[in-house]
């Protein structure tokens, strides 16, 4: 555990302003919701990940969903595996009082005939917030090994990704956050060990103020077959948050490139994603997120050219009022020639929040598909995935819903 470790941070300052054009785009074609599971544990209970893998080896993905309930006393994480909406195994833990996961990534990272489940997420030790960073068995869901630490006061996990950074013989696990040093937050992305959890790379920075790292992504950006690591969150810069994309080079963390950008006001990226969206020759770094524009939030959805994080495409909406990208994912879902960008998120319509999902075309964002609900009062997607269940890809959405008593948990399956 590494505990009030102190390290001299440089402070670097690079603002490029884009101007703003906000678009109202409505549904074309509904995205159809073929199974919805939902439940609460005691009380407040939300879905904040979600994904897909074959945890058990039995030829079908499983769905794996993560979060967190309010027991009448203190937030307990919850871990569950389902076959479609039927639960196949769950696990809670709190670690001395309130407990949360934010992100999940499925992989053999131990080297064992299993697929492991990675989860991210701090727990609160009395004095403090404490990263926590687990790997289970994602057949039987035992924990396999754990890492918790804190830097100077309050430290969380807010993503986790999984690829062989190091060139070893097995994966490593990528974590990006942030701590308080005292006077600010502080982005901390982090390299570990899979199979030790041996801290093998650490990286802290804030530029101005505090610094956030939302979201945590890999991919060879460059083309010359070495893993980047792609960092995305917000800075604020004394007047507003200003939205942070870094390209890290993996085996040392050394900076590579960075593109930061406000559009009039607060902007944020809270998910990335790495595919070759355009068919060109170099992977796409897709970046979600919002931005504040003195009236409403609204979506914010960008590809970047991933060896320069030149613009390639941006795409900006509000339906109604208040409009939030929460996270996205990339896959061949509709069968055609080009990648599909799932985003998920919400938005307001005066009276409650509203789930929100949409299916664009990765290589044009001309939108394919798009739906959004809610279930008696505010309604969110948190989180978004792609898995084959066994009758072609699906989306799956992890979130809540508000019953005028407390918050349900909820996920839907899309087709």
């Amino acid at each position: 555990m590494m505990k009030n470790k102190s390290l001299k941070i440089a402070t670097i300052l690079f603002i490029t302003v884009l101007v703003s054009v906000a678009v109202l785009s409505q549904p074309t074609s509904a995205l159809i919701s073929q199974n919805i599971s939902s439940w609460f544990t005691t009380s407040d209970t939300n879905v904040a990940a979600i994904t897909t893998g074959d945890v058990n080896a039995d030829g079908t993905k499983e769905i794996v969903t993560a979060g967190y309930y309010n027991d009448g006393v203190e937030w307990v994480t919850q871990l569950s595996v389902w076959s479609g909406t039927t639960l196949i195994n769950t696990i809670a833990w709190f670690w001395t009082s309130n407990t949360q996961i934010s992100s999940i990534a499925v992989a053999n990272v131990t080297g064992g005939t299993a697929l492991d489940v990675v989860t991210g997420g701090s727990y609160f030790d009395g004095m403090r917030w404490v990263a926590q960073l687990c790997v289970w068995n994602g057949s039987t869901l035992a924990l396999e090994n754990v890492k918790a630490w804190y830097w100077t006061g309050d430290t969380e996990i807010a993503s986790v990704a999984l690829a062989n950074i190091t060139g070893g013989s097995s994966l490593d696990i990528v974590t990006g956050g942030a701590y308080n040093d005292g006077t600010r937050w502080v982005a901390q992305l982090c390299v570990w060990n899979g199979s030790t959890l041996a801290l093998e790379n650490v990286k802290p920075w804030y530029w101005t103020s505090d610094t956030i790292i939302n979201s945590v992504a890999t991919g060879d950006v460059y083309g010359n077959g070495t893993i980047k690591i792609i960092t995305g969150g917000t800075f604020f810069d004394g007047t507003r948050y200003v939205a942070q994309l870094v390209v890290w080079n993996g085996s040392d963390l050394a900076f590579n490139n960075v593109a930061t950008w406000y559009w009039t006001g607060d902007t944020e990226i809270n998910s990335v994603a790495v595919a070759n969206v355009t068919g060109g020759t170099v992977l796409s770094i897709v970046s979600g997120g919002d931005f504040n524009d003195s009236t409403r939030y609204n979506g914010q959805l960008a590809t970047w050219n991933g060896s320069t994080l030149s613009l390639q495409n941006v795409k900006t909406w509000f339906w109604t009022s208040n409009t939030k990208l929460n996270s996205v994912t990339v896959g061949n879902y509709t069968g055609g020639s080009s990648l599909d960008i799932i985003t998920a998120g919400c938005y307001n319509d005066n009276v409650r929040n509203n789930g929100q999902l949409a299916d664009w075309n990765g290589s044009n964002f001309a939108l394919i598909s798009s739906t959004n609900w809610f279930q008696t009062s505010d309604t969110a997607a948190n989180s978004v995935a792609i898995g084959n269940f066994g009758s072609g890809n699906r989306i799956v959405t992890g979130g809540s819903y508000f019953d005028n008593t407390r918050s349900v948990s909820q996920f839907i399956i899309w087709g």
